[in-house]
């Protein structure tokens, strides 16, 4: 960690409490069109893209299911859901933000999630002045868990993968820091480290002030 110079962010279920809202979207769009939509079917798509996802709930609910179309509907009752309750922010991000700024360490955002969604969500929460830049899903050939998203983050901060540290939530997260040859600590939200993910990661910790800790030692 002496020689780290690019930390990245995963975004929702890191670094806002957003995967929450989504589920409860996903729910009420389902019960509107007459699907049952639990918990294991949202765990299955998190951390991916809106393709990625359709693709997943094609293989659970049939090629020609009505549920792959209602995306739209999906994203408004979030933005309903976000207008009413606003956007929580997870414990120790200010913290963290504040020492990798101390140690003059470059921070960007690298989520499945779209550019605008991206930038309304770090405008609402006052942390839009706090990254260097931000990459979406959509700005790459391949979302999580490939590679893609994290490569096109060291070539814009041209920063080599051994001095970089990718900050996640999701096991499709965690994948693709592997993939791109990128230390990852997970910071566990809706889903619990498996053998796998305790084997692969760098760290687990419970909230993100613990990553502000290791980077002081």
């Amino acid at each position: 960690m002496k020689h780290l110079q690019l930390a990245i962010f995963d975004m929702d279920g890191l670094l806002f409490d957003t995967e929450r809202i989504h589920f409860r979207a996903f729910q009420r769009t389902a019960k509107k069109l007459g699907f049952d939509f639990t918990f294991d079917t949202y765990l299955k798509v998190v951390g991916v893209t809106d393709e990625k996802g359709k693709e997943i709930l094609k293989e659970i609910y049939g090629e020609n299911s009505a549920i792959l179309n209602a995306f739209d509907l999906y994203q408004g009752e979030v933005e309903r859901i976000i207008q009413e309750e606003g956007i929580p922010v997870k414990p120790g991000v200010d913290r963290l933000l504040d020492t990798l700024d101390e140690k003059h360490i470059k921070k960007c955002i690298a989520s499945s999630s779209r550019p605008e969604v991206i930038e309304r969500n770090i405008k609402l929460t006052g942390l839009f002045d706090r990254f260097d830049f931000y990459i979406s899903g959509t700005e790459v050939k391949h979302g999580k868990p490939s590679p893609d998203i994290f490569l096109e983050a060291l070539n814009r901060a041209n920063v080599q993968p051994e001095h970089a540290l990718v900050l996640e939530d999701s096991y499709h997260g965690l994948q693709a820091a592997v993939n791109a040859g990128i230390r990852c600590i997970i910071i566990p939200d809706l889903i619990e480290p498996n053998d796998e993910m305790k084997d692969k990661a760098y760290r687990i910790f419970d909230h993100l002030g613990q990553v502000a800790e290791l980077l002081k030692n």
